[in-house]
């Protein structure tokens, strides 16, 4: 009786301990379990992430592939001038000179002298002239304010004679000699270039050998016809064969492409901007 109650109570306890050992393996179990399912759902979070990072990247990628695209596809400025430029500032009769406007001149010979920064160019442009079998002669350069008002002056009295009244007489002479203050003259930017042979300031400068030259070769040199016939109405000023200045070698080009007188090319700039 004694054997049998050991024996029962034995597999009691046998049966407690396979209990216990299958409680801590089905825990073991879930335990398992549960960390399996969160690492399945981390890694599907990373591939997720991973996939808007991806995302992301190919929409900037596409942005940028975009942006470059508009960029490429914007016109390109023709020229990058600016109206600032030394080398641009604009004289006329309704933009007279700055008053703080400075420039350093320097002789070419005993009675001409311009804006040193021109000095080079010009002088390139009358030695290849002469190369070509021409004879150019600077016949009028750099002016002081005084002299300008001189020619100014001696031209409107030129009208008074001929029976206009003063304020005709200024307004005719305007056309001819630019009123003091307004001439490019007197920033040391043009010069009057005519025939050694032909030195009258009239059209028939123009038939001469070295015009011919000049208006087609000058912008290569950074020149340009200042006053040409047909922009008369732009300038106010009357057709000059005479008349150079200097603009730049790019835009002297530009100009003589596009057709435009200074004051359109300003303009030019100026809408651009």
């Amino acid at each position: 009786m004694r054997e049998i109650t050991r024996q029962n109570r034995r597999r009691k306890m046998i049966k407690r301990k396979i209990l216990r050992i299958l409680s801590l393996f089905l825990i073991l179990m879930i335990a398992v379990m549960c960390m399996i399912t969160v690492k399945i759902i981390c890694l599907k979070r990373e591939d997720k992430n991973k996939e808007e990072t991806q995302e992301t990247y190919a929409t900037i990628e596409e942005e940028k592939t975009l942006e470059e695209k508009v960029e490429e596809e914007k016109p390109k400025p023709e020229i990058e001038s600016n109206v600032t430029d030394w080398n641009l500032i604009l004289v006329n009769k309704d933009n007279p000179i700055p008053e703080k406007y400075e420039f350093e001149l320097q002789k070419l010979d005993n009675k001409n002298q311009v804006d040193t920064r021109i000095v080079e160019s010009l002088n390139q442009m009358l030695q290849d002239a002469i190369k070509n079998g021409l004879d150019p002669i600077i016949c009028s350069s750099y002016r002081t304010n005084q002299t300008q008002t001189t020619l100014f002056n001696n031209k409107v009295k030129q009208y008074r004679r001929q029976g206009y009244k003063e304020q005709e007489a200024t307004e005719l002479a305007s056309y001819w000699v630019t009123i003091p203050g307004t001439s490019e003259h007197e920033i040391g930017l043009a010069v009057d270039i005519v025939s050694r042979k032909y030195q009258t300031l009239d059209q028939k400068q123009e038939t001469t050998e070295i015009q011919k030259w000049l208006m087609e070769n000058c912008n290569n040199y950074g020149f340009i016809l200042r006053y040409p016939t047909e922009k008369r109405e732009i300038t106010k000023i009357n057709y000059e064969p005479w008349h150079y200045r200097y603009v730049g070698i790019e835009n002297a080009k530009f100009m003589k492409k596009k057709g435009f007188c200074l004051e359109e090319f300003v303009e030019y700039l100026m809408r651009k901007e």
